[in-house]
């Protein structure tokens, strides 16, 4: 179960009684930030900001990290070996195509576990121009020259959520065939819904007996959170995903959102360290150069930010207003000033910020506010409430 305080956390009963007689499950976060991530359109991640990156989500608790693809370039090969040697808590993992020279790079720099991927959908392996059998020879050529390179190996079949099921198995199982531990099930285009994932890796533990699946999920229908839940929910030992979902098209799945999810939803224990995701993505934005939507979960600047009267006439019981204590996130609670402000955001914007004002001059402020944000069409600064108080006050 989650260690989190229950009293900090104010969902109420429904999702207990929904669960209530399910298997409890665990959950492992496998990052790729630094690889799916940097396939985000202009992200570009040299040597020094990916060992800095890596140092950000080892903090942040996850049980395995993906440093690159060293045949990529030598910068990355460079900032793999860094990796390696930073003398991080999590495991690292390299990548590789189901190509001899793909593995013999990660072999090179004495990686000891790595992800072998090939195509397995008709549709990729049309585009690709490569028979069926062809990579399925690839696969386990590769497969078995990496584990004799004393790697361990987890096959990942790229879009093999749109495989034909049969195929799906047969190259998988080729993969186990050849000696790889691990299994990677991959929704490249992020086509599965939660009820197909859960499918899927029910479906894939049948066959696969207590080998470790994993799921890797994208957001392009904005499920990318969900479809990690439903993967931990029907047996998946990994999830993959990033900081912020960074990624190429809609993203990867966001592992701080599944984390949040699994702990204070579905009493998870995952050894996310929640109190340190806003810094890391903050950090992460800075090296990328991208911005969030303020509304984001998790991350989202304005997820402990009120504007609205009626919600700030509440705002001194938190619970009412929010599902869990921003203490959880380790981030302060506000109230700003604009259109929609009430005669409660008033007061408490000036005990914020130590302005003493009779409570009889509250409408007129609020009035001079509402002006000022109508007028301007955005909030009204805290210098310029300042500067209202001194005149109307």
């Amino acid at each position: 179960m989650s260690t989190i305080d229950p009293d900090l956390v104010w969902t109420g009963t429904l999702n207990a009684l929904a669960l209530a007689g399910r298997p409890k499950r665990t959950a492992g976060f496998y990052d790729t930030t630094l690889r799916d991530g940097e396939q985000a359109v202009g992200v570009v991640f040299d040597p020094e900001r990916k060992l800095e990156i890596a140092k950000l989500v080892d903090g942040l608790g996850v049980g395995r990290i993906e440093a690159g693809f060293p045949r990529v370039s030598d910068e990355d090969k460079e900032a793999i070996r860094a990796i390696s040697q930073a003398g991080l808590k999590a495991e690292i993992w390299g990548f590789a195509r189901a190509m001899i020279e793909d593995v013999d790079a990660v072999a090179d720099l004495g990686m000891k576990f790595a992800v072998v991927e090939a195509p397995i959908s008709d549709a990729k392996l049309a585009a690709l121009e490569v028979s069926r059998d062809k990579v399925l020879q690839r696969i386990g050529n590769a497969v078995a020259h990496a584990v004799k390179s004393g790697i361990h190996v987890a096959f990942f079949g790229v879009d093999s959520t749109r495989a034909d099921l049969d195929f799906f198995e047969t190259a998988y199982k080729t993969a186990l065939d050849a000696g790889a531990k691990e299994l990677a099930i991959v929704d490249t285009l992020a086509i599965a819904s939660p009820e197909a994932v859960d499918f899927l890796v029910r479906r894939v533990k049948s066959w696969a007996g207590d080998v470790p699946i994993h799921w890797h999920g994208h957001n392009d229908f904005g499920l990318g959170t969900a479809g990690a839940i439903a993967a931990i929910n029907a047996g998946a030992s990994w999830v993959h995903g990033t900081v912020d979902g960074i990624g190429e098209r809609a993203g990867n799945a966001s592992l701080p959102e599944i984390a949040m999810a699994l702990e204070l939803l579905y009493g998870v224990e995952t050894g996310f360290r929640l109190d340190r995701i806003r810094a890391a993505s903050e950090r992460l934005r800075a090296i990328a150069g991208y911005a969030l939507e303020p509304w984001k979960a998790v991350v989202g600047q304005n997820l402990f930010i009120r504007e609205t009267g009626a919600v700030a006439a509440q705002f001194h019981i938190p619970q009412a207003i929010e599902p869990y204590s921003s203490t959880i996130l380790d981030t302060p609670r506000g109230i700003v000033l604009g259109k929609k402000s009430g005669v409660a955001s008033i007061g408490i914007k000036c005990r914020d910020l130590g302005l003493d004002v009779p409570e009889a001059s509250h409408a007129a402020l609020l009035a001079a506010v509402k002006k000022i944000a109508i007028t301007n069409r955005r909030l009204v600064t805290d210098a310029e409430f300042t500067d209202l108080v001194r005149r109307l006050g």
